[in-house]
């Protein structure tokens, strides 16, 4: 740990940026054995997204955006929103797939069983 402490300071000290993404991990456990784990990592307008392992043997992937016009300026108010998908698509367990050009702003929802649908897919995740 103390190495990449004093190795992501050297990168520093030389110009390099290092710009912080955002990591999701999907786990799901039953009975204390993970059986369906997912991996995902984005930053700036890259990801890569990763089907570690799935009962099913597949992943299936929606990437999307809300677009909210000006007028939806209280929270809750997702009635001014429209959802525009950017990918889907489905992994085998045990690969990944790199992607470019993702907007900012990118949400994702990843079902080991069936392909998810946006925004529906944010409140089964909650």
């Amino acid at each position: 740990m103390r190495n990449a402490v004093v190795f992501a300071t050297l990168l520093l000290l030389a110009g390099c940026r290092i710009d912080a993404g955002t990591t999701t991990i999907t786990n799901v456990s039953i009975d204390g054995k993970a059986q369906n784990v997912m991996r995902s990592y984005v930053n700036g307008g890259a990801g890569d997204f990763e089907c570690i392992k799935s009962i099913s043997g597949r992943c299936h992937y929606l990437l999307f955006v809300r677009e909210c016009g000006d007028a939806a300026d209280e929270p809750g108010d997702d009635a001014r929103c429209d959802t525009r998908t950017v990918q889907a698509f489905t992994l085998d367990a045990g690969t990944s797939r790199h992607l470019a050009n993702l907007p900012p702003r990118l949400q994702q929802c990843v079902s080991h069983d069936r392909e998810p649908s946006a925004p529906d897919c944010l409140a089964s995740q909650g």
